[in-house]
């Protein structure tokens, strides 16, 4: 049976791109307000000069804030693009 929308009760969707600035990568973090309350799921994939950097990046929720943070090695740079969808309600 293909997919047709959410199952399980999944709530509200909110998604966008937030593109890295050089305050950013400077701090080492990058707060996003979903517009959600709390987040259940959350998505991320990090896209450095066309190819996908996400695998070592810290992804982290806290009410309707999704955190995107250097990792051991991954930190983020100015021209980073942050695709992110979260669930939650």
């Amino acid at each position: 049976m293909p997919y047709s929308g959410l199952q399980n009760g999944a709530g509200p969707i909110s998604h966008g791109t937030y593109t890295v600035v050089a305050g950013d990568d400077s701090a080492g973090t990058v707060a996003i307000n979903t517009g959600l309350t709390t987040i259940e799921t959350p998505i991320v994939q990090v896209v450095r000069a066309g190819k996908v950097a996400t695998s070592d990046a810290a992804v982290s929720c806290s009410g309707g804030v999704l955190t995107v943070a250097d990792g051991s090695v991954y930190a983020l740079a100015t021209g980073d693009v942050i695709n992110w969808l979260a669930i939650g309600t």
